[in-house]
């Protein structure tokens, strides 16, 4: 069985590079993209099994590239994950646009993370 794989979508680098080293190392094949654009173009090129994707973002921000992806691949399961708050209105609009989960920045650990996309993994299965 071939390994999962994972597009992370999110302008800040260093998160990025955290996600495709843990997730690596752990048997995932990551794919990166620092923009909602190039995050869709990997979305339609590599059919990954999980998107996890940042809202702030310069260019498509995350809404707008939620929706292309649900349009891409409506089972797809996209996990949020951002600094932006605002006392769980945003939770419940990217919920409400399709995102599977919704994890606020910094990350209590990553893996909750890895929990969550397992979580994630297992319901489009």
């Amino acid at each position: 069985m071939s390994q999962p794989v994972i597009v992370a979508i999110d302008d800040e680098i260093e998160f990025v590079k955290t996600i495709a080293q843990y997730f690596s190392a752990r048997g995932y094949t990551v794919h990166v993209a620092l923009s909602g654009t190039s995050g869709i173009q990997l979305v339609q090129a590599q059919h990954p099994d999980v998107v996890l994707m940042d809202l702030k973002m310069p260019g498509i921000d995350g809404d707008v590239a939620l929706v292309r992806i649900r349009e891409i691949d409506p089972k797809l399961p996209v996990v949020v994950i951002t600094a932006y708050s605002d006392e769980g209105g945003t939770r419940e609009r990217v919920l409400g646009l399709g995102a599977f989960a919704y994890l606020e920045k910094p990350l209590s650990s990553v893996r909750h993370l890895a929990e969550v996309v397992e979580q994630a993994l297992a319901s489009a299965a």
